[in-house]
């Protein structure tokens, strides 16, 4: 990691405020790119079940 050279606390506050933002911003998207893999798993469920009885 490259040394960083703070002139007061007042940089370093806001940096780490920025990477918790990112980090935050990150954990969401993940959460929703799984929450859209789970619709669609159920939604490919529910789909071959309708299928399946509108065949009969």
């Amino acid at each position: 990691m490259v040394d960083q050279d703070w002139d007061d606390d007042t940089e370093y506050h806001q940096a780490a405020g920025r990477a918790w933002v990112m980090v935050a911003i990150a954990s969401c998207c993940s959460l929703l790119t799984l929450g859209l893999v789970a619709l669609a798993v159920f939604g490919v469920g529910v789909f071959m079940a309708l299928a399946e009885a509108l065949s009969r």
